[in-house]
């Protein structure tokens, strides 16, 4: 059988830096990619006319080992091909690549130590755009003690900041919640033409700190000096009028944005979405979910939820339970979360057979309680358990407590107490007592009052009555000879 990758025995006459940059491209795998080119450069190395890869294609290579975890192939490929250019200053941009593929794996401290050494082992100078790109990583995982060292570094090197410099500074500032924002705007100012990412930046630092008048002064600044809003900048201001309660200013931003040609993303939505129904305008809410249907952006799961959390919250149930089957009509699947919304709503509004219903479909599908979503389940069995006993629904109430038990999700002492008592005043003896051994093996000790309410159970019964008078008289009769 031949290799999966044979390494070509002739390479055509005409193969150019073009041809091998669409070559290395068109191979999917990585480690595939670097072994053609290794074979391509060797090849052309000894002919007559040698072809010299473009930094283009060392950077694709360099970004997609990287991408893959093979970071020291990716930094020996960076290192190797030092020797194919005429000047190692082209290298510049493989370089910044790999280390943006060393924050992008969260290895934040290898991008330090890979730009440290850059003079030494690629005889490649350190520069603006370099420093940038480290402190950018430092910044993304919190090691800002040291992203702070390497600024001074970079001013003590002669570097002045550039404006993608400072948008990291002003990154670190907002990102760090024990910074004072004051220092964020410091900043902010200094920088001589901030650009959109620089106002996106302190916009969100501001309204993270409840302070969205500022962050709405800071918007209209923007707008005034023709910086053009982003979808970032659009989203993050709707976003926090919505959390803020203000819903028709939210609203409007919403429809300027549109009115600009920018076009609202998922995160937009969903936001916006979000915020309505909490705040109790649900018909708003259904309103975009219908728009963003049109617009063919499928809504995803977090939409449903806040949809129907809202619509229970307002007792449209009917609705809600409608907005859960066009969900599950575009192929989204109900999490645990979502169904318990609907679950408890049903509930609340004493609709337990239909709540038991929906807990079965849940069940059926596979959602099965894990480490994390333990005590959700609980509340949601627990609730259908109640709300079924109050009903008076004991017979569905005990096929529910059934299936709790089978899954191990437990049962609250006051539930336990519920289902002794109804199970009792209706003469289910038996399953008052399953329940009570339930309770015992779970080291639940009943209270005195649950087991006064099946004592007395017992005690009704005629047959169970005279034996005890039986057995009583007895007693007395040995107690007086």
């Amino acid at each position: 059988m031949p290799p999966a990758n044979p390494k070509p025995n002739k390479w055509p006459k005409t193969l150019t830096s073009d041809h091998l940059h669409r070559l290395v491209r068109a191979e999917r795998d990585p480690r595939r990619a670097l072994e053609l080119f290794d074979a391509a450069t060797a090849e052309a190395a000894s002919a007559p006319d040698p072809i010299a890869p473009s930094p283009a294609t060392v950077s694709l290579l360099t970004s997609r080992l990287a991408s893959a975890g093979h970071l020291p192939l990716a930094t020996s490929l960076l290192s190797r091909s030092r020797g194919l250019f005429p000047s190692a200053a082209e290298l510049e941009g493989p370089f910044l690549t790999l280390l943006r593929a060393f924050s992008r794996t969260h290895r934040p401290l290898a991008a330090l130590h890979l730009f440290r050494s850059a003079p030494s082992d690629l005889a490649l100078p350190h520069s603006a755009r370099s420093y940038t790109a480290v402190l950018a990583a430092l910044v993304a995982h919190s090691q800002l003690h040291l992203a702070r060292s390497l600024l001074a570094d970079m001013r003590a090197a002669g570097f002045a900041p550039t404006a993608a410099t400072y948008n990291v500074l002003l990154k670190a500032h907002c990102s760090d919640a024990a910074t004072p924002i004051e220092d964020a705007l410091r900043i902010f100012r200094k920088i001589p033409k901030p650009d959109a990412c620089s106002y996106n930046t302190i916009i969100d630092g501001l309204c993270r700190r409840g302070r969205l008048d500022e962050a709405l002064e800071l918007f209209s600044e923007m707008v005034g000096k023709c910086i053009a809003p982003t979808v970032v900048t659009y989203t993050t201001v709707i976003h926090w009028l919505a959390r803020e309660g203000c819903f028709d200013d939210a609203l409007k931003t919403f429809d300027e944005m549109g009115r600009r040609g920018i076009s609202p993303n998922l995160v937009t939505y969903s936001s916006l979405i979000d915020g309505l129904c909490k705040g109790g305008r649900s018909t708003s809410a259904l309103e975009l979910l219908d728009r963003m249907i049109k617009e063919k952006l499928l809504p995803n799961t977090i939409a449903y939820s806040s949809v129907i959390d809202g619509l229970c919250k307002e007792h449209r149930l009917s609705e809600a339970m409608e907005v859960l089957d066009r969900m599950r009509l575009q192929g989204r699947k109900p999490d645990a979360g979502l169904f318990g919304k609907l679950i408890v709503g049903l509930c609340d509004a004493g609709r337990a057979v239909e709540a038991a219903n929906y807990l079965d479909e849940m069940v059926l599908a596979g959602i099965e309680p894990n480490r994390l979503t333990w005590s959700l389940h609980s509340r949601i069995n627990n609730a259908v358990l109640t709300a079924l006993c109050t009903k008076g629904e004991l017979g569905r109430a005990f096929q529910v407590y059934q299936s709790t038990r089978s899954r191990s999700i437990s049962t609250e002492p006051t539930t336990f107490h519920l289902l002794v008592e109804s199970f009792s005043k209706k003469n289910k003896l038996e399953r008052a007592a399953h329940v009570v051994l339930d309770m015992l093996s779970e080291r639940c000790i009943p209270e005195r009052e649950t087991w006064d309410v099946i004592i007395s159970g017992y005690w009704g019964k005629k047959k169970v009555r005279q034996e005890a008078e039986e057995i009583w008289n007895q007693i007395t009769v040995d107690l007086t000879t």
